[in-house]
């Protein structure tokens, strides 16, 4: 099936990123290596790798090795630290590493935070989130988190000039 969405995503030229998850989420794609080698076994440009720092954090020996290991494969990237807060909240990740590896590989596509910092819903029923992870912050407080987190990950992902 996706030999087919493959070819097709190649015909339009847009890309299938699928995402690695940690084992506790997931049996299929459970690190980089097992992504690589189903891309692989695809054979379509189009169907590329998403990393995520949070399941990578549970399920990867070296974060940095396996973004290079991904390389080209690479197609979409989502950041947060160990525990879904915003990157730089608590600095459970080496985002200068995590930076350095992503430049190494000449990455340019996207970054994309997937914080969980508030419990309720569907997706933080699903994601587990049973606490407030914000420290009751408001809206305007979280949107000066998410402003401080993407200062932070800028300090740290693009190169020094």
């Amino acid at each position: 099936m996706l030999r087919e969405v493959g070819a097709v995503a190649d015909d339009l030229g847009i890309e299938c990123a699928l995402e690695v998850l940690n084992r506790n989420e997931t049996y299929i794609l459970t690190d980089c290596q097992e992504a690589i080698a189903y891309c692989e076994a695809i054979g379509k440009k189009s169907i590329n790798i998403l990393l995520d720092t949070y399941h990578m954090n549970i399920e990867e020996d070296d974060m940095c090795n396996a973004i290079r290991k991904a390389g080209s494969m690479l197609g979409h990237f989502h950041v947060g630290e160990a525990n879904r807060k915003l990157p730089g909240m608590n600095e459970t990740i080496n985002w200068e590493a995590v930076g350095q590896a992503l430049r190494d590989i000449d990455y340019k596509k996207g970054v994309v935070m997937e914080p969980f910092l508030k419990q309720g819903g569907e997706v933080g029923r699903d994601c587990r989130v049973w606490r407030d992870l914000s420290n009751g912050a408001d809206e305007k407080t979280l949107d000066e988190y998410l402003k401080n987190s993407l200062r932070y990950l800028k300090s740290k992902f693009e190169p020094a000039s």
